[in-house]
């Protein structure tokens, strides 16, 4: 018997990266995105009106655009060293970087004494609790659902372990294992983020959650769900006389 096959579903390019972080631990992934990332069309923010920008995805920078250019004057304060490199790496000064959601990041900016916020983000995005800041929103991008490509089918013959990142993705993916007609109870879920356990329902094989919210703990959960979920079986070689 072969081990699961173990697939990853995020968009692109975080897709390539988690799948070198498992093929560095010896493994063959299967890269299929469920979602593709595309820019919208927004209208560009008076810098003068902040004091600061909020953001939450490295894929702000990625597909805001040239209205970002007149923002730059801005202190950014982002989540996660990817969005932070990014905004670096095109001229912004991060002023703040946090690894715990939007919401942990708004302490920081009040206590930095700011007072009216830019939040940019994508179209699916989670509300922030209340606060004194006031905070302005912008979408700058959106995730495009794609349907169920047909490698991805063939691969949920077999036992699998299945990568998710977000709970959009998590719903998504269990509404086209559902209406594909696979059987939930042969795949295991490695799951980015404690919010993803209830949008990814019930029925699943196993299901664990990464200690922390990064790749790297994500892939300690693949490790520990091959020791233990279903093999595949192996594929046959043809006869020979």
């Amino acid at each position: 018997m072969a081990a699961p096959r173990i697939i990853v579903l995020r968009p692109q390019p975080g897709a390539t990266a988690t799948a070198q972080g498992l093929r560095a631990s010896g493994h063959e992934p299967l890269v299929t995105p469920l979602f593709a990332i595309e820019q919208v069309a927004w209208t560009p923010a008076d810098p003068e009106a902040y004091d600061a920008l909020l953001v939450g995805s490295a894929n702000v920078f990625r597909h805001g655009g040239p209205a970002l250019a007149d923002l730059k004057g801005l202190p950014v304060y982002a989540v996660g060293g990817k969005t932070a490199r990014m905004a670096g790496d095109l001229g912004f000064r991060v002023r703040g970087q946090g690894t715990g959601g939007l919401a942990a990041m708004l302490p920081m900016l009040v206590e930095d004494g700011h007072l009216h916020v830019l939040r940019l983000a994508g179209e699916d995005h989670v509300d922030l609790p209340a606060t004194r800041l006031a905070i302005d929103t912008r979408i700058v991008y959106r995730s495009r659902a794609l349907p169920l490509p047909d490698p991805l089918r063939d691969a949920l013959q077999d036992p699998a372990i299945v990568l998710l990142h977000s709970a959009r993705a998590a719903q998504h993916f269990g509404a086209l294992v559902d209406s594909a007609g696979i059987d939930r109870s042969t795949i295991s879920l490695a799951l980015f983020a404690p919010a993803l356990v209830d949008a990814a329902g019930q029925g699943w094989a196993a299901v664990r959650v990464a200690a922390s919210a990064d790749d790297r703990a994500l892939l300690d959960v693949v490790a520990t769900l091959c020791q233990h979920a279903p093999a595949r079986p192996e594929a046959r070689k043809p006869e020979t006389e």
